[in-house]
């Protein structure tokens, strides 16, 4: 299942990556995602792993921001963009290709923060990727993504048309025919534990039970405002929230010798 979900991204990487050029020329996406990044996370330097960077766009947001950023993704093409796309901003983020559920390349406790976007969906086993992100992060540290809760096939009447107005929309303003999978995937895709599940519920039982605490839940105001042009490209798919999760203290522990 995981080649054949990375080898998938890696033949839609150039269409990602030109999504990412655009965002990065938008001077409103840009500001957003700083000001975002920034309340967060606040202005001290931290060590940040960007799982599933894509052609890297949360990878060079955070190293505008002064953060030391590890980017990784399991595909090669989205890896390949990614690495062009940081050289060309002159930035010294380190780009590797690697699991995301198992990250073998990483040490324990040796982030401050990871962050992913749009990515916690296509995960082959989040459990086993949240009980191992744990373990990477320091005590203290954060995990923060972004994703959405997509609605299912049996949509109503209301999202059917929608749904037909953004295939003319997507045409007209990326002259690009509509593709049936972009919101009905197949093949590995279908069975992905988080495909059709009810989230955000899900996602915090998940964490929950893998040990985090102080989990946080709230909904992506910038991409689900009607005022994105690409609300209305792609907003009848379902909505986007934000999670923010974090690995609990190591507690003290006092021993007495009799």
């Amino acid at each position: 299942m995981y080649e054949e979900i990375e080898d998938s991204w890696t033949v839609d990487s150039g269409d990602y990556d030109d999504i990412i050029q655009k965002q990065l020329s938008n001077r409103r996406d840009v500001e957003h995602w700083e000001k975002e990044l920034e309340e967060i996370l606040g202005k001290k330097p931290l060590r940040v792993l960007d799982i599933g960077c894509g052609p890297g766009f949360l990878t060079i947001i955070l190293s505008r921001l002064g953060h030391s950023v590890k980017a990784i993704d399991g595909s090669a093409g989205m890896v390949e963009k990614a690495v062009r796309n940081i050289q060309k901003e002159e930035i010294a983020a380190c780009v590797s290709r690697e699991d995301a559920v198992t990250l073998p390349d990483e040490e324990n406790s040796s982030y401050d923060v990871l962050i992913s976007r749009d990515v916690i969906w296509t995960l082959y086993n989040p459990e086993k990727a949240f009980l191992r992100w744990k373990e990477v992060l320091k005590p203290g540290g954060r995990l923060i993504y972004y994703d959405g809760a997509f609605r299912d096939y049996k949509m109503s009447r209301r999202l059917r048309i929608w749904k037909k107005a953004a295939a003319r929309l997507i045409y007209l303003t990326e002259q690009k025919k509509y593709r049936e999978d972009v919101d009905r995937p197949t093949g590995a895709f279908e069975n992905l534990p988080f495909f059709g599940a009810d989230r955000p519920l899900t996602d915090c039982s998940i964490l929950k039970n893998c040990g985090f605490n102080s989990i946080h839940v709230s909904d992506d105001e910038f991409r689900n405002s009607p005022f994105q042009l690409d609300y209305w490209k792609y907003g009848y798919m379902g909505r986007y929230f934000r999670i923010i999760a974090t690995r609990e203290e190591e507690k003290e522990t006092t021993s007495f010798i009799n």
